[in-house]
């Protein structure tokens, strides 16, 4: 009964984003409550699309697009049942397969390609003032003695006290691949660091400033003191703000972004200065600033481990894998590197789920030389 479980499959993905007629409806509650199978594939949808993420993701599928790009490996299905029926679970489809569901395809015979790379170790560490490397655990919990502070981890995250007299010692917290990081410095700011990302900040912030330096990207809440201005040197740029919540992402000097989700802030290089307002972010590039409005869900989503993309080139989603998972990424053919795709990458899921699923979903194809991973 192949051909009933390719329907009830594309009438799920019509259910789930309610676009289902009131027939079908009929047709595929009766399979769920018969088919422990069916039941099973239900279940997995849901878990994936039945919550607030999942709705705003499908509220924004550009359908049209998602159809366009299976379209070609349903063609053959169009005598089993009409290919309008996959208009809309084709969309979706795109995005759970994009996002790593590869349950979607539990019925098909595919070659899963080789095994993921080993990654490389983990050193999440903290340097002090020193050139002493402190291990820290992204998991344990534990209190450890560094110098003059005290460090107290907890699962993800750091806090630390200091001497209010310290003078002129400074720490820098690295965050490897594959993790992402907090420390809550000594003022009560907050930050979130990304994977591959480093924060160089004082034990104690004396001065009239508060002042921070970060390579990669990191997620800011600002502890308020208008008396002591938090100062972020990021990359050619530099970021004030008093009290504020906002993201910047700095991993090429030249190339700094800054989102402004609540507050106010400046950034500036050199004579150049943007004031932001929130849900607007300044972009330096090429010696210059540009102000576009930007998707808070979008930006901070590394935040719970995932990123998202829309229509977002392939050159750039490669920079992301290279990122997350330490691995180089080469186009065989350049002109892939121009290729669109939507969807979402997990950075807790092995890489080959994501490479494979958009194997299926685009076409295009991967292997691995060496150390180095291949797009084709």
């Amino acid at each position: 009964m192949e051909v009933n479980r390719e329907h009830i499959r594309a009438l799920l993905f019509e259910k789930i984003t309610g676009s289902i007629s009131e027939e079908d409806d009929r047709l595929v509650t009766a399979a769920i409550e018969s088919d422990a199978a069916v039941a099973a594939m239900w279940h997995n949808i849901r878990q994936e699309l039945d919550n607030d993420k999942g709705r705003r993701f499908i509220a924004g599928i550009d359908e049209t697009r998602g159809w366009n790009n299976v379209k070609p490996q349903l063609q053959s299905r169009s005598k089993i049942f009409p290919l309008r029926k996959w208009r809309m679970a084709a969309a979706v489809a795109l995005l759970i397969i994009a996002a790593g569901g590869a349950w979607y395809f539990s019925g098909r015979n595919i070659s899963p390609g080789p095994p993921a790379l080993p990654l490389a170790k983990n050193t999440l560490q903290l340097r002090l003032s020193d050139g002493k490397d402190i291990p820290l655990s992204s998991s344990a919990s534990n209190t450890i003695t560094a110098g003059s502070m005290k460090l107290v981890t907890n699962g993800n995250s750091l806090t630390y006290t200091a001497p209010e007299n310290t003078t002129d010692e400074w720490a820098t917290l690295m965050v490897p691949g594959k993790l992402d990081y907090k420390i809550v410095l000594k003022d009560g700011t907050e930050v979130w660091l990304n994977s591959l990302s480093s924060l160089r900040f004082p034990y104690a912030f004396r001065g009239s400033n508060r002042e921070v330096y970060l390579s990669g990207e990191a997620y800011f809440k600002v502890a308020k003191n208008e008396h002591q201005p938090f100062i972020v040197h990021a990359g050619e740029t530099t970021v004030e703000v008093l009290g504020t919540s906002f993201n910047i992402q700095a991993y090429e000097p030249g190339n700094v972004t800054t989102s402004l989700v609540e507050g106010a802030v400046v950034s500036s290089r050199k004579d150049l200065k943007v004031k932001l307002s929130p849900g607007y972010q300044s972009v330096y590039e090429d010696g210059k600033f540009t102000t576009t409005s930007f998707d808070t869900y979008n930006t901070l989503s590394w935040m719970d481990g995932t990123t998202h993309f829309r229509d977002e080139k392939l050159s750039s989603i490669a920079v992301i894998i290279s990122r997350w998972f330490e691995v180089p990424v080469i186009f065989d053919n350049p002109a892939l590197a121009n290729e669109t795709l939507s969807g979402a990458i997990d950075k807790r899921k092995p890489l080959d789920v994501f490479l494979t699923n958009i194997a299926i979903s685009s076409g295009v194809q991967y292997y691995y030389k060496g150390n180095v991973l291949h797009l084709k």
